[in-house]
This record gives C-alpha cells, sequence and structure tokens, in this order.
C-alpha cells in the first residue's frame, strides 16, 4: 500500500510541474499528509527520471515563486499563441467532420498547460460547441494519411470516385500531392495509362474507396510535380491544361489580385489599372472568380478565352432583360 501512495503522490507532484505550478514543499507536505524531507525526496526521483529521459526537462528552486519549478532546455510541444491560431483556422476551415475536429482541437489543447489550455478554450470553445461541418461530414484524417503514404511509397492507388451527379467511377492513379483549398481536400493525380497528360484533381470527400496497389510507379522528370508550384497553378482545384491567362485588372489595389494567383505578375501598369499575367491548370475555375470581379476585369488573352466571357456576360444580360 505504501508503494501505491508513493507511485501515486508522485505521479501528483508531476501533473502540478507539468501544468506549469510550483510546487511548496511545506504546503504540499501539509497537503499530501507526508514530511518535508518525502516531498524533496520525491522531487529528486523525478528529477532523476527527467535526467534519463533526456527529456530536456530539468526542476529547480525559483527564489521569487518560492518553490520548485518545471523548466525546459529546449521547447517542448507547440506554444499557445500557435495552439490558438492552428485553432481557429482549424474551426474556420470546417474541413473535418464534427468528432474528427472536436479530437484535433482537443489534441492541440493537450499541447499547453492548464492555465493556457483554458485561456485558449475561453476563444475556441463556443465555435467547437456550435461547430457545423461541411455538408458530407466525411472522416478525412485516414483518407488523407493513407494517400501520403502511397505518394510517399509512390504506390498506385485505386480509387472509386463519386462525380457530382452521383455517378461513380473506377480509377487507377498515380497519386503525386494532396492540397487543401477552400473547405475541401484534393487529391493531385494522373490517371494510369490515361492519353492525357495533365494532372486530374479528385476531391477527397467524394472518394467512395481507396486501396494502396503493390505496383509501384515512377515520375519522369518533365512530369515531377513540386508541391508548391502546382499550388501557384491550381488556386480553382480544376484540371485541364496550363494556361498563360492575361487580363486587365481595374480595382482600387492590386493586392487581391495577386493573393488569388501567387504566380501572377504585373505587366504593365495602366492609366486605371494593371496589365497581369498568370498561369493556371484549365479555365473553368478562374472563369468564375473572373465573373465574380464584374467590370473591374477584362480578359484580353487568350483570345477563345475572352471570346467566351463575351458569350458568358451576353447571357447573363440577356437573363436580366424584361420578359
Amino acid at each position: 500500500m505504501e508503494k501505491w501512495e508513493q507511485i501515486h503522490r508522485v505521479l501528483q507532484l508531476y501533473d502540478q510541474l507539468r501544468n506549469g505550478e510550483t510546487i511548496n514543499k511545506s504546503e504540499a507536505a501539509t497537503r499530501l499528509a507526508v514530511s518535508m524531507r518525502t516531498i524533496q525526496r520525491d522531487i529528486s526521483n523525478i528529477q532523476e527520471h527527467l535526467a534519463n529521459s533526456f527529456s530536456g526537462q530539468t526542476i529547480e528552486y525559483d527564489a521569487v515563486k518560492k518553490g520548485y519549478v518545471l523548466t525546459e532546455s529546449t521547447p517542448k510541444g507547440i506554444p499557445a499563441k500557435e495552439v490558438l491560431i492552428i485553432s481557429k483556422i482549424l474551426l474556420e476551415s470546417r474541413v473535418l467532420s464534427a468528432d474528427e475536429m472536436k479530437r484535433m482541437i482537443d489534441t492541440l489543447l493537450a499541447q499547453s498547460n492548464t492555465k493556457n489550455r483554458k485561456t485558449i478554450y475561453t476563444f475556441v470553445g463556443n465555435e467547437l460547441l456550435h461547430y457545423r461541418p461541411l455538408q458530407h461530414n466525411q472522416p478525412l484524417i485516414d483518407i488523407v494519411w493513407d494517400i501520403a503514404e502511397s505518394i510517399q511509397k509512390k504506390r498506385f492507388i485505386e480509387i472509386i470516385y463519386e462525380r457530382m451527379d452521383q455517378q461513380q467511377k473506377q480509377h487507377i492513379v498515380k497519386p503525386v500531392a494532396i492540397l487543401f483549398s477552400e473547405y475541401y481536400f484534393y487529391l493531385i493525380a494522373f490517371i494510369k495509362d490515361s492519353e492525357y497528360h495533365s494532372p486530374v484533381i479528385f476531391r477527397l470527400d467524394r472518394i467512395r474507396l481507396l486501396k494502396q496497389l503493390n505496383e509501384p510507379f515512377s515520375i519522369a522528370e518533365k512530369d515531377r510535380v513540386e508541391e508548391g508550384i502546382l499550388r501557384q497553378r491550381i488556386q480553382f482545384m480544376y484540371s485541364g491544361n496550363l494556361v498563360r491567362l492575361q487580363f486587365k485588372f481595374r480595382g482600387v489595389t492590386i493586392t487581391p489580385v495577386l493573393d488569388r494567383f501567387p504566380n501572377g505578375k504585373i505587366i504593365r501598369t495602366l492609366e486605371d489599372g494593371w496589365l497581369v499575367e498568370a498561369e493556371v491548370y484549365g479555365t473553368t475555375g478562374c472563369i468564375m472568380w473572373l465573373l465574380s470581379q464584374g467590370d473591374k476585369v477584362e480578359v484580353t488573352y487568350p483570345v477563345d478565352l475572352r471570346e467566351h466571357m463575351k458569350k458568358l456576360i451576353e447571357n447573363m444580360l440577356y437573363s436580366y432583360k424584361e420578359a
């Protein structure tokens, strides 16, 4: 019994230290009904354990606080301020199911001591309570990890993918990247034996079955995908051939355009705006963004896209004409 009492007492003291609390020997001895010498021995045992575990942690006496505190020679875990930022971004993304989001936030909060944990929860607790996931509410953490493993091992995967019209189709693909953009995770892949050489984009929540195959793949240097560059070209998560896009922008500031097109560059400054050039895969996604800018945007190149935009605008105008 005495041995178990000692273990329980040491664990209590260690939990206090881990939570950023100060151990005063006199107070601890009174609370735990033991002598101050026993408390000192317990602290020494914890100190020895920390030294043997190479944790980077140590116990020191703080003269100002008049007690023992846990210090770290190297940073451990995630700083509280970063836990708060990550939690806020996660909750705003709505990317995870309700269960996965709660588990993820709890894991992040566990990186902080009790005091900081309470502070962070003050800012995220209400959002977590009223969290509303996307309509699909699909668990995604495991599938993201499985795809990441397939990319790392360079193994083909077999998927059954459900399109927007709810038709399902089987594909064997070469996975090359995972991206997150505006609420959704996406798999960037090349379809095996396809006549098309551009990457195809699959939304992860629409993958109904995923199986890693034993068949390895290799990537030719010309097809090698760098996620950083890919991210700059696939801003709208639509696939297609690589297109060089030019348009005039007549907004108050060019900043939102360059934020939307990370590889965009200003070709020329105009009297009433800027001429911008960017590279995108396909035009379906960027057309929706271009139209959302109203008369602030005028596509100049490629010519066929400019004509397509004119046709779309004419159709919009026709829809608003009185009957």
